[in-house]
């Protein structure tokens, strides 16, 4: 392992050279033992950032992600308890040392600690990737074998997000036995939704998936059991290396190649299967939910379903129109806005850099616009007739 440090702001950050192997204590006491304070080198003491007490957050990624990655961990720490620290390692996909400069800048606070570890994905062998996911996405998979041994809790935040609420809130959930508590997937939320959900024919056509593990009779899970999205975790990493889950997701991968949808989250809900914990759902709205006419064609009651839409403690921009292309239509999308322009990114919007491939994405995005109004407005018709015919009963 190899190691080096980026003066930026004030502040010492280290830079963690592996190879997908696990950092020994050793390692991770130099990690922590200095810091930059007004111009000067200070050693850390050891309960500068309590280990049970605050938070430890992993997020992953690249040099095309800076951007997002920039908006998320600044409204992870605007909206952080002022008593509580921030530990912080960053699983770098090759972020280059002029945008972790940038990144550093945008996150004016004094309170964390930044940890970037440099991944060798060779690792990962031949995982299957398509769309708009790359390798970084499998990395948190890795997380037991990356991060030093004394790191035995993590809250794992994918760099699509945007945090509104105190993410202290989420770090003194009780694990109570589970390996990790996420939230049910409301784009896919049952192993098989058709069985599963008592309302399915009035939700199929806004779900993303009926089935998001394929071959789950071959596995032997349960259809009715909840199906999680994997970009808000709290994640038991002590009991992840105890079981090598790391290994244990990465033959999953391997055995059922053919079968794996939406990547690691495939391995992740397999293995963990009977073996997490649910969180309240607002800690990781999709954007599927916007795709529910209302409470009666989605997977929730009438109060979680407005819960969920109107107030999330965390958005998640789950599809592939990011709120940074052009091609998005989520109804947030300026909340992302809202946090970036408190980054050195202020005042960045992708219309700024036309090009002529932006004429065909803005042509693309209309077309959607057209074609979800259809949607909402054939499904509005058929809730109306419904409710006429239950009435002309009565």
């Amino acid at each position: 392992m190899k190691s080096h440090a980026l003066r930026s702001n004030g502040c010492l950050i280290l830079v963690v050279r592996t190879s997908a192997t696990r950092l020994t204590s050793s390692h991770a006491a130099f990690a922590l033992q200095a810091f930059w304070l007004d111009g000067a080198l200070v050693h850390q003491t050891k309960n500068a950032v309590d280990a049970c007490h605050d938070p430890v957050v992993v997020l992953a990624a690249d040099e095309n992600f800076a951007i997002p990655l920039a908006a998320t961990l600044r409204s992870v720490i605007d909206n952080l308890s002022p008593e509580r620290m921030l530990r912080i390692y960053i699983l770098d996909a090759g972020i280059g040392a002029a945008t972790k400069e940038r990144l550093v800048r945008s996150w004016p606070d004094e309170r964390f600690q930044i940890h970037w570890v440099d991944v060798d994905s060779s690792a990962l062998g031949l995982v299957p990737v398509s769309g708009h996911v790359n390798l970084v996405s499998y990395y948190r998979i890795l997380m037991p074998r990356l991060l030093p041994n004394d790191v035995q809790r993590v809250i794992y935040l994918d760099a699509d997000l945007i945090i509104r609420a105190d993410l202290a809130r989420l770090w003194d959930c009780e694990l109570d036995g589970h390996l990790c508590l996420a939230a049910q997937d409301c784009a896919a939320p049952f192993v098989d939704s058709s069985v599963a959900l008592k309302n399915f024919e009035r939700c199929r056509s806004h779900l993303g998936s009926l089935r998001p593990i394929e071959n789950y009779r071959e596995l032997g899970l349960n259809p009715c059991a909840a199906y999680f999205n994997a970009g808000v975790l709290l994640v038991d990493l002590a009991a992840w290396r105890a079981a090598d889950l790391s290994g244990q997701m990465l033959a999953c991968l391997e055995r059922n190649r053919e079968h794996v949808r939406w990547w690691d989250q495939y391995a992740l809900n397999v293995m963990l299967a009977g073996r997490w914990g649910a969180l309240d759902p607002r800690w990781n709205q999709g954007s599927n939910v916007f795709a529910f006419p209302s409470w009666k064609q989605s997977p929730f009651d009438r109060a979680v379903f407005e819960q969920l839409r109107d107030d999330p403690y965390v958005i998640h921009f789950t599809t592939r129109y990011k709120p940074w292309l052009l091609s998005c239509l989520h109804p947030l999308r300026s909340q992302f806005y809202e946090y970036l322009d408190r980054t050195v990114w202020a005042g960045w919007r992708p219309w700024k850099k036309m090009r002529l491939t932006t004429i065909f994405e803005i042509a693309k995005t209309q077309e959607r616009r057209m074609r979800l109004a259809r949607r909402r407005l054939r499904s509005r018709i058929i809730e109306l007739l419904e409710s006429r015919s239950t009435q002309a009963e009565m």
